[in-house]
């Protein structure tokens, strides 16, 4: 005969077990969902991140566009770009120092030509980018290889391909061109004949060549016998004359 506390007892065991295994499958679940909801939050920062970079160096590359003096091409410091300090009349290349979402700060990482003025920024956050391809920009292109945020750089120019000293700036070259205000290349119209109708002779197109005249009558009889002349018979020969 079963004891009932024994009985009571083993239900509470189980009842236990079933507890803490839905609490680890609770916690697991909470987990995965964290993650994946972290993952998607650095995609949208990631694209925050495209987005301000990309505008502060549009700005910086119509700044150097109404230089007049060459040492002045770029700016020194960031504020430039919201009121040009080159210009009598006001004139902005930005609404607002836009904020890296990585840092959630306005503390950009500063790119300098060996002049010292400002041709590109970079993200100083040191974490390991998600986005590795499909970047849509050739000039973006290396970031495909970039190991942390802070090698997305957003330049204006195009930086030389040597190795810099420690410490040292690259050295910078023309502006980049961007695709969106770049010029479409001169296409020459075709010349236009100045009477109508009249065409160039090498735009004519070429007349097939005349077939050959067909032999005379006569020559049909010198044919091999048995064989079908090629020409139709005349009318006369019709009606039997």
């Amino acid at each position: 005969m079963v004891n009932p506390h024994q009985a009571h007892g083993s239900q509470q065991g189980l009842a236990y077990i079933a507890l803490l295994l839905g609490v680890a499958i609770t916690g697991a679940s909470v987990a995965v969902g964290g993650s994946l909801w972290s993952h998607v939050q650095r995609r949208e920062r990631e694209k925050q991140l495209l987005w301000a970079g990309d505008q502060i160096r549009k700005a910086i590359v119509d700044y150097s566009r109404f230089a007049a003096d060459p040492a002045n091409r770029f700016p020194r410091e960031l504020q430039d770009l919201l009121l040009d300090p080159r210009s009598s009349a006001p004139r902005r290349y930005l609404r607002q120092i836009y904020e890296d979402p990585m840092t959630r700060s306005t503390d950009w990482g500063l790119i300098r030509n060996p002049q010292g003025r400002i041709v590109g920024v970079h993200s100083r956050s040191a974490g390991v980018p998600v986005k590795t391809g499909n970047f849509g920009f050739t000039a973006y292109a290396s970031f495909e290889k970039a190991a942390t945020y802070a090698d997305w750089r957003f330049t204006a120019v195009t930086e030389a391909r040597t190795t810099a000293a420690p410490g040292a700036q690259p050295a910078a070259s023309a502006p980049a061109a961007d695709p969106a205000a770049s010029p479409r290349p001169f296409e020459p119209a075709m010349a236009v004949p100045k009477v109508l109708g009249q065409v160039p002779s090498a735009a004519r197109p070429a007349l097939p060549a005349s077939a050959p005249a067909r032999a005379p009558d006569s020559a049909t009889a010198a044919e091999p016998a048995g064989e079908a002349p090629d020409q139709p018979h005349s009318d006369d020969e019709s009606n039997g004359g």
